[in-house]
């Protein structure tokens, strides 16, 4: 979910289960700019997160407390759910601080019952929806890499972090493969950066078509790689080298003037290892590096 497009009607989410307040809120929302808004109910969290799945919406306005869930666990719940999507929390007036608590948590605004103003809920709603997609843009650029379009290292370390966690609760075993380009400062010293920068593309779509969608994969500084390939045993490692030595020989088919030349080390967790991230890319790091000692003294024209 992107938020609205320009001219399109804005799908609200009202969650309240005050049947009085939800049916204002809804006469509120369908009376300005006619069709500007188009607001759907729920009674429930549980109605709530069923009707997110099965439809797009670009603001949520919820009530704390209902029939399924009280207080800050309600938006705790949602956000989980959909943190994709902007949340405006409504609540009454003993409840403010538990509102001052989900927009430090991520509600993009809270609004008091008693104190509702047409003008001050229909702002709050397009002042949420341009703060959020505005955060998530800035979010997205602070976590990809520029220059390939994978994650950075940053972006990687977030999102692998939540992808071991999901591992080890699963009981799935990991790999992670640390990558390196050989030769870039001789790419770079005899054709120059701009063909250092595209055998750095080279290479992460190498990567994109070796890997699947769903592993991790990141440029995390200068010619170095990274990927988390989650739900992959010892015995996936032989395929997915093989895969990878064979994209580097379709690259290099291409009658450029070097070869794309890779170093790569593997680091192996199963599921009843407690091992953390850092811990694996330190040994995925290292068998990278005994992997680079043994080609010593080969010819960069050779395969990986």
């Amino acid at each position: 979910m992107t938020g609205p497009v320009s001219n399109a009607p804005i799908k609200v989410l009202l969650v309240e289960d005050d049947h009085e307040f939800a049916a204002m809120l809804e006469a509120i929302l369908t009376a300005v700019n006619l069709g500007q808004f188009v607001p759907t109910f729920a009674a429930s969290l549980e109605d709530a997160i069923d009707l997110l799945k099965k439809s797009d919406f670009d603001i949520v306005v919820l009530d704390l407390f209902l029939p399924d869930s009280k207080g800050h666990k309600t938006f705790a719940k949602l956000i989980e759910q959909v943190p994709e999507i902007p949340i405006v929390v409504v609540t009454g007036h003993n409840d403010r601080s538990l509102a001052v608590k989900s927009v430090r948590e991520g509600a993009q605004d809270y609004l008091v019952k008693g104190d509702l103003e047409v003008n001050q809920f229909v702002r709050s709603l397009l002042f949420s929806i341009e703060r959020h997609r505005s955060r998530r843009m800035l979010q997205t650029l602070s976590l990809s890499d520029e220059l390939t379009g994978l994650l950075n290292r940053r972006g990687f370390l977030s999102l692998a972090a939540k992808h071991v966690k999901i591992a080890q609760r699963a009981g799935w075993e990991l790999l992670v493969f640390f990558i390196d380009l050989d030769e870039l400062k001789s790419i770079n010293d005899s054709f120059g950066h701009p063909e250092g920068d595209q055998a750095l593309r080279t290479v992460a779509t190498i990567l994109r078509n070796t890997f699947r969608t769903s592993d991790v994969m990141a440029r995390i500084g200068g010619d170095e790689f990274i990927v988390l390939a989650i739900n992959a045993t010892d015995s996936c490692i032989d395929t997915i080298i093989s895969r990878l030595h064979q994209n580097i020989k379709q690259c290099n088919s291409n009658g450029k003037p070097y070869r794309v030349s890779i170093s790569y080390g593997v680091a192996r967790c199963n599921p009843n290892e407690q091992i953390s991230l850092e811990d694996m890319m330190v040994k995925a790091d290292q068998a990278l590096y005994a992997n680079k000692r043994n080609k010593l003294g080969l010819d960069n024209r050779q395969d990986p």
